[in-house]
């Protein structure tokens, strides 16, 4: 029986037809594994699509033994005379359609192989911009580095549809830059400025000019399982000429490999001289775990995603499972240890500001501080660079303490000539006679990263620490101009206040706030700041009642408003609290006000000051018209 079974499913096609709707559909499939990041097809797309293939090709094979094609049309096989059947010409046709199926597959495959040129276009920009800010001047762009051996590397982008093809796109980017930034002679754009362009459409002269440099090194990634296509182009700005170019066909396992000599080869292309040191400190700052960096990659957008949200805890929370897979995949991972150790900071921070959140429980509360120490001691120890381990020292001490030798260590990081000093920095030297050196620090910091917020935020403050509003305000408005921020507005709102523009700042705050409770903060502070009491308490009132306690930003109302026992009482609360005296210190820089609290009040921050070297009282740089002291 089975031979004959077997004769009729040849004599009936159902085996052509078999054949023809696989190769179909596998042709299909590569179709849309092309076109797909072109049209922005989601990456779940080619799994549905194959999915309801697999499905219609029963019904296809019981169709074609069910059912013969005839002169007449489509009929059952049943009411065909066998001998008269044109089963053998269907078949015939059947044959060469497959023929010329397979023909196609193979021109789509020499096609991508040696024509597409592996660029996707991008919809429209869809970053946001701020509103006006009252002038019609662009801001200019950032200035670019002598000789032109300046470079951004964008984030590669995805011609696969893989769950996790756009995160390994960007770790291959991200790698990239950590590369090319251990190069003394160049200038590399950091990575938050370059990823503001991914998804944009928008010419490497432009690009070039926002970022203040004279390179764009660009280029695309494509996943089928455990094979790779890599291609990479190094352009110049000025002219749009490409000064190298390479395509990477390899294994997954070779990830590490072509992104060390993605590097090496651009350098070279900018005629920096590599010598075995530098390359081997390029291939030291790798990491050799996609698994690893793709989960890396995965945190980091969750991490960015809470720093522009309210409710940041659970989102942090969530970043650190990433973290965690990271570093336990590759314990060697620095930055892994500074993100991971930003939700502990919240937590901990939080809690002694006498803030509420319902997402930190006591067992958060509990861990947090053990969690904290454990995260910056890793990162002393896996430091990859003298510079990135001072960052990590600084970090321990003024956060865990103990701050002997603060002021010093503070000097020490103000001076570091790259481009990442600690997010710290500015706790231990606005207020305490190194406001100069730490706004040189973040300007540094800023032509790497000129559209990064925190950079430009710190900018701002360190102005108003130096006493210059004007200069405070005109820097907040030129970065209102190119970056949608959510901190910068309070810097513009409070440098108007100082300014003696009690309008402009009214009218700063109604512009660019877009939470209320963050505008009600606003315009507490402004009215402290122009000398209106009663206008401050009425405006903190209602910002509490809406946004919850406070203690932090209580502080700071009360001293600017003059309040001294108020102020003095809720710095004994902050006091009294693990982890207070960086609240303490917080409040100081926030402040603009030389010392917002009697250091008899705070017995616990007078000990740890009285071993850190910084002076107090702290700088004054104006006169509060509430505040006599």
């Amino acid at each position: 029986r089975m031979p004959g079974l077997f004769q009729e499913l040849k004599r009936r096609n159902v085996f052509r037809v078999g054949v023809a709707y696989l190769v179909a559909s596998w042709l299909l499939l590569q179709i849309v594994d092309v076109i797909g990041p072109i049209l922005r097809l989601p990456g779940e797309f080619s799994r549905y699509l194959l999915f309801l293939l697999l499905v219609g090709l029963l019904p296809a094979l019981v169709f074609a033994w069910l059912f013969e094609l005839t002169p007449e049309g489509v009929k059952r096989d049943s009411e065909v005379n066998h001998s008269r059947s044109m089963t053998r010409r269907t078949g015939r046709k059947l044959d060469r359609a497959i023929i010329v199926i397979l023909a196609l597959a193979v021109s789509l495959l020499l096609f991508d192989r040696f024509v597409q040129t592996d660029t996707v276009p991008a919809p429209p920009p869809s970053v946001e911009t701020v509103a006006d800010v009252g002038t019609a001047e662009q801001a200019a762009p950032a200035p670019v580095s002598d000789g032109g051996k300046s470079i951004a590397v964008l984030p590669f982008a995805i011609m696969s549809n893989g769950p996790d093809d756009d995160y390994f796109a960007d770790g291959l980017t991200e790698e990239i830059i950590n590369a090319l930034a251990q190069v003394p002679d160049l200038l590399v754009t950091a990575r938050t400025s370059a990823f503001h362009f991914k998804g944009q459409n928008l010419p490497v002269a432009e690009i070039a000019g926002q970022l203040g440099v004279a390179h764009v090194l660009e280029g695309s990634v494509r996943r089928a399982g455990e094979q790779l296509r890599i291609t990479a182009q190094l352009v110049r700005a000025a002219d749009g000429f490409h000064l190298w170019s390479e395509t990477y066909d390899r294994h997954t396992r070779d990830t590490f490999a072509v992104q060390t000599d993605i590097a090496e080869q651009v350098a070279q292309a900018l005629n920096v001289l590599l010598d075995d040191a530098l390359r081997e400190r390029m291939r030291r700052v790798g990491t050799r775990d996609v698994d690893a960096f793709v989960a890396f990659q995965k945190g980091i957008g969750l991490y960015e995603r809470a720093h522009r949200e309210a409710s940041s805890v659970g989102l942090l929370r969530q970043a650190n499972v990433e973290f965690e897979r990271a570093i336990e995949r590759a314990p060697d991972l620095y930055p892994a240890y500074e993100y991971h150790a930003d939700y502990f900071v919240h937590v901990v921070f939080d809690h002694a500001a006498g803030l509420l959140d319902g997402d930190v429980t006591e067992a958060d509360l509990a861990t947090a501080p053990a969690a904290l120490r454990h995260d910056y001691e890793q990162a002393v120890q896996h430091a990859r660079t003298a510079g990135e381990r001072l960052n990590a020292q600084f970090g321990r001490a003024l956060l865990l303490g103990p701050w002997q030798g603060l002021a010093e260590l503070t000097g020490q990081a103000a001076t570091l000539t790259g481009c990442e000093p600690p997010p710290w920095l500015t706790l231990g030297g606005a207020a305490f006679g190194q406001a100069e050196v730490t706004l040189e620090a973040f300007e540094r910091m800023a032509a790497c990263d000129p559209l990064r917020v925190t950079p430009l935020s710190q900018i701002a403050r360190l102005y108003l620490w130096l006493g210059q509003p004007a200069e405070a305000v005109r820097h907040a408005k030129a970065v209102l101009e190119r970056v949608d921020d959510y901190i910068m507005p309070q810097a513009l709102v409070i440098g108007l206040a100082f300014s003696g523009d009690a309008e402009g700042a009214e009218r700063a705050a109604a512009r660019h706030i877009r939470n209320e409770d963050e505008l009600l903060l606003a315009r507490a502070l402004a009215a402290a700041i122009r000398g209106d009491g009663a206008a401050s308490a009425d405006y903190q009132q209602a910002y509490l009642g809406t946004h919850g306690p406070d203690d932090y930003f209580s502080l700071i109302l009360a001293a600017l408003r003059g309040n001294r026992n108020e102020a003095n009482r809720l710095a004994a609360a902050i006091d009294g609290r693990p982890f207070g005296h960086v609240v303490l210190l917080d409040a100081i820089f926030m402040c603009f006000c030389g010392a917002p609290f009697d250091l008899e009040a705070t017995p616990a921050f007078a000990a740890m000051l009285a071993e850190s070297g910084l002076a107090w009282p702290p700088a004054k740089p104006y006169d509060l018209p509430l505040k006599d002291w």
